[in-house]
């Protein structure tokens, strides 16, 4: 199936997960780091501890209680429910995915690999969550190191490059690309971000930008 990849900003934003199995467990894991407002909805208490940011209720599930989400995850053992939940998401307004039915998702959720903000996503259009999963335990482990420190980094110094050339977008696209090469990222790695630092101020006061 072809999709389109996007990233969800989701921060203080309202996710519902119904079922508190351990797929919606899941995704209530994935949620939460994504820093969304995650209600978990299960007529039954869920098996393990769940952190104390999660709207736990322990009810019967209604179709109001999606009044307000972004997103919606119907995670239940029952496939007549979910087809119900994903009925009344879209009706509320709301991206739904819905456990092991492709055809009844808005969205598929990827196989992720987080180190601070960067994120690796890796999806096969719902066909196989294994093969997903295998190919994020073979990547993760050929992320540069210390790439979330190196993107911070980078991340402090666009309000400078603005500041420096707030006229110029095609200008700041340049500088921001010449700064994310190998050359830049090795000397990140023994010099820290002063180095960065050091190598910005270069290509703003010369003319290779």
């Amino acid at each position: 199936m072809k999709t389109y990849p996007i990233m969800l900003d989701l921060r203080d934003r309202l996710a519902v997960v119904v079922g508190a199995g351990p797929v919606g467990l899941r995704k209530v894991e994935g949620l939460l780091a994504a820093e969304a407002r995650v209600m978990l909805i299960d007529s039954q208490p869920p098996d393990q501890a769940v952190p104390e940011a999660v709207d736990v209720r322990s009810e019967s599930y209604r179709p109001d209680m999606l009044d307000g989400a972004a997103v919606v995850f119907a995670c239940t053992d029952h496939p007549e429910l979910n087809s119900r939940i994903a009925a009344d998401a879209r009706a509320a307004g709301a991206l739904v995915n819905v456990a092991d039915v492709p055809n009844e998702c808005d969205f598929y959720a990827a196989s992720v690999v987080r180190r601070g903000d960067v994120v690796l996503a890796i999806g096969t259009g719902g066909t196989s969550p294994g093969m997903a999963a295998w190919l994020r335990k073979h990547l993760s482990g050929h992320l540069p190191d210390r790439i979330d420190a190196f993107a911070e980094t980078l991340e402090s110094l666009r309000a400078d490059v603005r500041i420096a050339l707030p006229d110029d977008s095609k200008r700041r696209m340049s500088v921001m690309k010449r700064l994310v090469c190998d050359e830049v990222y090795d000397a990140f790695l023994t010099g820290g971000p002063q180095t960065v630092r050091d190598r910005l101020r270069q290509l703003l006061e010369g003319s290779e930008a």
